[in-house]
């Protein structure tokens, strides 16, 4: 049995903002990319619907031809405000369409088998595994296998022992005994494997909800909000 599943990323930040849209068949447990797109750019995320209109045309799957995606996967953070709430919108709506399940997977919890496996290759123990990520100016998300959270370089405190460090910012962060792991960002099989993993129930649920570590840059205005219409 073939399963068809759309991938959309529109997590990273900063520098390494970029937008990810992919077509991905799974096969009894073999992948196989049959169409991807990627653009950078902090604008690309706002473009991922264009991103995903082009994969799923280049796959040629399509429910007028009965050939729509059975899945969407999402990552959904941490990472750009703006990129998750883009993603994570255009998942749920497609996913609404075409009436298939979506599934929000963390960057974390798609590298988490790779990193795992990292740290069991290591000649001496490790205290763990991070995932060091790019956020607002001078802040960072750090992410693994608990949770995420954000925080400041200047005012980083490392935690003890030795670290496996992953992440495209892993070099912003001193650490006493750290190794710097090049592994930096779930590529699409990735994220598929763990969107199937969280599908059987071997992870526990995650819609396409953005992971929101850091809250909105937005403010509300001196003078407030504007009267409701009448």
């Amino acid at each position: 049995m073939v399963q068809r599943i759309l991938v959309l990323d529109g997590s990273p930040a900063g520098d390494h903002a970029c937008g990810t849209a992919a077509c991905v068949t799974n096969t009894d447990g073999v992948l196989q990319v049959l169409a991807f797109r990627q653009e950078a750019g902090k604008q690309a995320a706002e473009r991922l619907s264009l991103l995903a209109a082009q994969v799923l045309q280049q796959a040629g799957w399509s429910r007028a031809q009965g050939s729509a995606p059975d899945l969407v996967a999402v990552v959904v953070g941490p990472g750009s405000f703006t990129g998750l709430r883009a993603s994570c919108a255009a998942a749920a709506g497609y996913a609404v369409g075409v009436g298939c399940p979506v599934v929000g997977v963390t960057r974390a919890e798609a590298l988490a088998p790779e990193l795992d496996a990292a740290l069991a290759a290591q000649p001496d123990p490790m205290a763990g595994w991070l995932v060091v990520t790019a956020a607002r100016r001078g802040r960072v998300f750090v992410e693994d296998g608990q949770g995420a959270r954000a925080v400041t370089i200047a005012d980083w405190s490392a935690p003890q022992g030795r670290w496996l460090v992953a992440g495209e910012s892993r070099a912003d962060l001193a650490f006493p005994s750290a190794i710097l792991c090049p592994i930096t960002h779930p590529d699409v099989e990735q994220v598929v494997a763990t969107a199937l993993r969280r599908m059987r129930g071997d992870l526990p649920p995650r819609g396409a909800l953005p992971v929101y570590v850091d809250p909105p840059e937005a403010k509300l205005p001196a003078n407030g909000l504007r009267a409701a219409p009448v």
